[in-house]
């Protein structure tokens, strides 16, 4: 299929299936048949693995193309091959279709280049990413790979991953390290958006999980600060005074973040508004 008439097809073809589940589930057929394969494909999409320091940011918001005649300087570590079909990867996501069909370069090229950071995952999620666009499944129940498939699903606008990665992550039982996870994960606005349901669930695992706090005082000192936060804001909180949050979250402060000002902005702005004044004693230590 030459590069143009690929280009014309891809956008009249997603025009008529975006947003179309693919998977079995979904009552379509699954392309699973034709993933990275050379007789159903019209495109080769070259993988390149780089040092993280040679992608803007090192992550995976800051995946870009490159077409591949573009000079590259940094060295490229290993390379992977993948054939792709541009009909397929166009209906399924608008940025895909958006590159195959918006009358540049790239739209006529059949060899794309995807520079990738070395930093863990970011290759395997980009191959669980174009897998689940042929074949409507992930391979994968890990949380930490699950949100970064779902990222990097937003930055692609793969709605359909997008939502099944949010329905696996629910179906995972709450632990407190999923639960710390959820909260602390650094995402976009929209990827925050479609994981509100799991984070609200988190703050309440941990909230009915250390809502004693005379049991679990030891253990709360090395505790993250959402952890601290989603806790101490929590009305089942059981304490004997308020005058023994403002203690702990002093101390836990101090402990944290010893002498620096980072430690004096996060007391003053988010620690702080966990205490309840009106309700200390302000009863002075002998």
């Amino acid at each position: 299929m030459a590069g143009g008439d690929g280009a014309a097809t891809a956008g009249a073809a997603a025009e008529a299936g975006m947003g179309l589940d693919i998977s079995p589930a979904g009552g379509l057929p699954s392309f699973e048949f034709a993933f990275n394969s050379e007789s159903f494909s019209d495109r080769v999409l070259r993988l390149e693995v780089v040092a993280s320091d040679g992608v803007a940011g090192g992550s995976l918001p800051d995946l870009a193309f490159h077409c591949d005649e573009l000079h590259k300087e940094e060295a490229v570590l290993r390379v992977k091959t993948i054939y792709i079909n541009s009909l397929v990867l166009a209906a399924n996501s608008p940025f895909f279709l958006k590159l195959f069909s918006n009358g540049m370069k790239e739209s006529d090229q059949r060899h794309l280049t995807l520079r990738i950071a070395d930093s863990g995952t970011e290759e395997t999620v980009m191959m669980e990413i174009l897998s689940f666009m042929y074949t409507g499944k992930l391979t994968t129940t890990e949380p930490n790979l699950l949100l970064d498939i779902l990222m990097a699903a937003d930055k692609f606008e793969v709605l359909a991953c997008m939502r099944h990665c949010s329905q696996l992550l629910t179906n995972l039982p709450m632990t407190r390290e999923s639960a710390l996870l959820y909260l602390d994960y650094p995402c976009s606005t929209s990827v925050a958006a479609e994981i509100r349901h799991l984070t609200d669930a988190a703050k309440e695992f941990l909230a009915g999980k250390y809502k004693v706090f005379a049991k679990f005082s030891d253990e709360l000192m090395d505790m993250p600060l959402a952890g601290i936060e989603a806790i101490f804001s929590s009305t089942d909180l059981q304490i004997r005074s308020e005058d023994t949050v403002y203690s702990f979250l002093l101390e836990w402060a101090c402990k944290q973040y010893p002498e620096t000002e980072e430690g004096q902005k996060i007391w003053s702005s988010r620690l702080l508004p966990l205490v309840r004044f009106s309700h200390m004693t302000w009863s002075k230590t002998p």
